[in-house]
């Protein structure tokens, strides 16, 4: 009853619950017909789902570039994780897989599950990039040897300082925003774009995962996922893991304020990024990842369940933010998430004032923006699809009691 009990709490979700569930038929039915994308539309799917549905909405040609982009740094992060691989087999599969791309015969096994899968048939993905237009070769075979690079760096290096943090986060998720950019230049919807905002896209989303997946990483085989700097932990433990013990609960919230502190330090960068985008299916494919960061941030923030669990929105709330249209949706969806971060800010938190800080900038340029005409809210009420919403629970609920008969 998990999810009726949601919908019944947060009835508006349902129309939005089911526009989702629209969009990703939507999105299995637009499968290419080429059997080369068409596999790659299918593992992206399987890989990430929010992903897989909001792509559809770029022209063909970027979508189809987009889509391999992804899978082929998806490869270079199957390979950096399992920790199977011979270390100085994997060091050469980091740094030579922006040439095997150019191999239709390449594929390495290696992975779990669907990445297993995806590793097992990568001719098919280099099959689908060698049907890409040389422009768009030309920007992933660039960002996947800058992120081989950096990857092979941080196999084994210890993230110490902050400096080191923001490099790591730079080859794993900056660099995607890079090449991102550069597609987007590259298909001729967008202008070019600075990197430092390109960067920060991509930082603002890794440092959210880093900080939403804490439990996840620090139980994991692999040590190269305990990636909180020890410049910013060290101040209130012996060692990272201790936090996920539940001793010194204070301490273990002041460091993770801290962390959430430091990814709000790019949300300005990431509003004027948006803020550049001229073409409206591009704005939603990148607003749409970005507003779910900071909702992640604002759920995470002083909350000790990062430390014990999953910290995810609900999913209704992540289906309405698929509804995001325009910058308007979006100063107001920053501003009500950054609004509910700073009402969870302890004066007594060392880095109080750096959050308040933060959050007021991300505040008063939104609420500067918006002004009057924001259509976005985080928690709306009915309004005019109050008649909708009801006749859907209307029918869900008759729906419940045949199958309970």
């Amino acid at each position: 009853m998990g999810i009726i009990g949601a919908i019944l709490k947060n009835p508006e979700d349902l129309t939005h619950l089911l526009k989702l569930k629209m969009a990703s038929v939507a999105a299995n039915r637009a499968i290419p017909a080429d059997p080369n994308l068409a596999f790659c539309y299918q593992m992206l799917g399987r890989v990430t789902r929010s992903f897989s549905i909001v792509i559809q909405e770029l022209e063909p040609g970027l979508r189809n570039a987009v889509c391999v982009f992804y899978l082929v740094l998806r490869g270079l992060q199957a390979v950096e994780d399992d920790m199977t691989i011979n270390h100085d087999v994997k060091v050469e599969l980091l740094l030579e897989l922006h040439k095997n791309i150019y191999d239709p015969m390449f594929h390495f096994p290696c992975g779990n599950n669907d990445y297993k899968l995806l590793m097992e048939r990568f001719h098919l993905v280099n099959l689908a990039f060698l049907g890409l237009s040389s422009g768009y070769q030309e920007v992933i075979v660039e960002i996947t040897e800058r992120m081989g690079v950096g990857m092979v760096k941080y196999l084994t290096a210890k993230i110490d300082s902050l400096p080191e943090y923001n490099e790591y986060c730079h080859f794993t998720a900056g660099l995607m925003g890079l090449g991102l950019s550069r597609l987007f230049y590259t298909a001729g919807v967008e202008q070019f774009t600075p990197d430092y905002l390109s960067n920060a896209m991509g930082l603002f989303l890794q440092k959210t995962n880093v900080i939403s997946n804490y439990l996840e990483n620090v139980n994991s085989e692999s040590n190269s996922r305990l990636v909180w700097p020890r410049e910013v932990w060290v101040k209130y433990a012996d060692k990272l893991e201790d936090f996920k013990d539940g001793k010194n609960r204070r301490d273990a919230l002041h460091c993770l304020n801290e962390m959430v502190t430091d990814a709000l330090s790019h949300g300005l960068d990431c509003l004027q990024y948006m803020a550049s985008l001229q073409d409206p299916s591009t704005l939603r494919f990148c607003a749409i990842f970005q507003i779910t960061a900071l909702g992640t941030l604002a759920m995470c923030y002083n909350n000790d369940e990062v430390f014990r669990g999953s910290v995810r929105m609900r999913r209704g709330l992540t289906a309405k933010i698929l509804d995001v249209k325009n910058m308007p949706d979006v100063y107001g969806a920053f501003y009500d998430f950054s609004g509910l971060l700073a009402a969870k800010i302890d004066p007594t938190d060392p880095c109080a004032a750096a959050t308040h800080k933060y959050v007021d900038e991300i505040r008063s340029v939104c609420k500067f923006e918006i002004k009057n005409r924001r259509a976005f809210t985080i928690e709306s009420k009915l309004g005019h699809e109050t008649f909708l919403v009801i006749a859907l629970l209307i029918l869900l609920t008759v729906m419940l009691l045949i199958v309970l008969n």
